[in-house]
């Protein structure tokens, strides 16, 4: 990971930032368990775990390398999956499943990244897509991720975002989720990382670099659009009802709806902080989270914070400091419905200073965490309506080219008013060391 003046740059070649066995061994005989209950756990010898999205009943993950695959596992079984599917055997892929519906899309990338598809499932697909549609441009070098797809809440639309290496160009593609018919596709030059949906499809926020730009998904207009403070975020989140999102980068900034326009109506920021990696909006838009990283401080401190998204007025923050070779860099985060609670993923540091996620409720309590022997990545919070049930995953993007096994486990973290599953996904054997940054990294795009 590299700091530049137009944002974070993420390297997939993390072969040479494997720490010796010797040093993971040690490492991890230093580990606590979760803070709650490990309802089942499931271990994979060959691929990496790069992604999970929860709906009400099930798990779905995506992995990649040597074995890439989708597989469904039920939440109240013991983590073996119901089945899997895979065009490849091998490459990348992301998946993202509808929160109130029985929807999910998932896309692959082959392994030489030149070959792109998107598919659509459901519970009782049985390893048989309902539909698939293949892109008919790809980018090796951005291959398939689960920030790459969303569904919407109510699964009836499949967004993704895919780029073009010959023209360089990134198109936006909107397909009905049960026909697989497209209904709508917008190309831009500007590179497109990731992409988000409100609860019905009707919006869809595309995260393209420093800029934010929200789309009509059936007109292809855009209707609003800001420039961001740094280029390299993973994913901009917003609310259901798309009355709120968050774009982070070297500021954390707010935009609500005020009935006729978007206004920015909250602005953090910190010297030397990114907020890019890990930010999110509950779905009733009313909280809003970030998990800060001090990269001048080697990526060994950050803080965590909420904000009340009606007073524009922060809730509380919660600091994290540690020591060693390795980078904590705060990489995703997920709230349930109402923000009264919140999980933020970071790789984690050598010695395990803090938890590889941490998940708060709305006055920054800690109420559950999770160690991995390895590094965490992005997280995904899901929740049932009526918040009585919490669900918690952490994708992962990226990972060595070594192979090494991951694996994702149901837990529920605990104290808290009700249980709640929680599905984290990690690399077992793998952190990530310190990488220094150049002496203009602290320097904001919009200055």
């Amino acid at each position: 990971m590299r700091v530049t003046p137009q944002g974070i740059i993420q390297s997939t070649h993390l072969g040479n930032s494997k720490a010796p066995a010797a040093a993971r061994r040690i490492t991890e005989s230093r580990l606590p368990g979760p803070l709650g209950n490990t309802l089942w756990h499931y271990d994979d010898q060959t691929a990496i775990a790069d992604g999970v999205s929860i709906d009400a009943n099930n798990v779905w993950g995506a992995w990649l390398l040597s074995g890439a695959r989708l597989t469904i596992h039920a939440i109240t079984g013991n983590g073996t999956p119901a089945w899997s599917f895979s065009s490849f055997g091998s490459g990348n892929s992301g998946v993202a499943a509808a929160k109130g519906a029985d929807r999910s899309g998932f896309m692959e990338s082959n392994a030489a990244g030149d070959d792109f598809r998107q598919h659509g499932f459901t519970s009782s697909s049985n390893g048989t897509p309902d539909w698939s549609f293949p892109y008919p441009v790809s980018d090796p070098n951005l291959p398939a991720s689960s920030r790459k797809v969303a569904t919407s809440r109510d699964g009836s639309t499949i967004a993704a975002v895919v780029s073009d290496s010959v023209t360089q160009n990134s198109t936006l593609y909107v397909f009905d989720a049960n026909t697989g018919t497209i209904t709508r596709t917008w190309t831009d030059p500007l590179r497109m990382n990731g992409v988000a949906l409100t609860d019905n499809g009707s919006m869809a926020l595309v995260t393209q670099d420093n800029r934010a730009a929200l789309v009509d998904t059936s007109s292809g207009n855009i209707i609003f659009s800001v420039t961001g403070s740094g280029g390299g975020s993973m994913m901009y989140p917003i609310s259901g009802d798309g009355s709120v999102f968050a774009v982070g980068g070297f500021n954390f900034d707010v935009y609500a709806y005020n009935g006729t326009t978007y206004n920015q109506v909250i602005h953090f920021t910190r010297a030397n902080f990114w907020f890019g990696g890990a930010c999110t909006v509950s779905h009733d838009g009313s909280t809003v989270g970030t998990f800060g990283g001090n990269y001048a401080a080697g990526w060994l401190s950050g803080d965590v914070y909420l904000f009340d998204v009606p007073s524009a007025s922060m809730l509380g923050s919660y600091p994290v400091s540690g020591t060693g070779s390795y980078q904590g860099t705060p990489i995703g985060a997920g709230s349930n419905d109402n923000g009264t609670v919140m999980a933020f993923a970071s790789w984690g540091t050598q010695n395990h200073d803090w938890p590889e996620v941490m998940v708060f409720n709305r006055s920054v309590q800690l109420i559950g965490q999770i160690n991995f022997p390895g590094s965490a990545f992005y997280t995904h919070t899901n929740c049932n309506r009526d918040s009585n049930s919490n669900s918690y995953g952490d994708r992962h993007p990226y990972a060595d080219s070594d192979g090494n096994a991951a694996s994702y486990s149901h837990a529920t973290a605990s104290p808290q008013p009700s249980p709640a599953p929680v599905a984290f996904v990690y690399e077992k054997e793998t952190h990530y060391p310190i990488r220094t940054c150049p002496p203009a990294c602290s320097r904001k795009l919009s200055e």
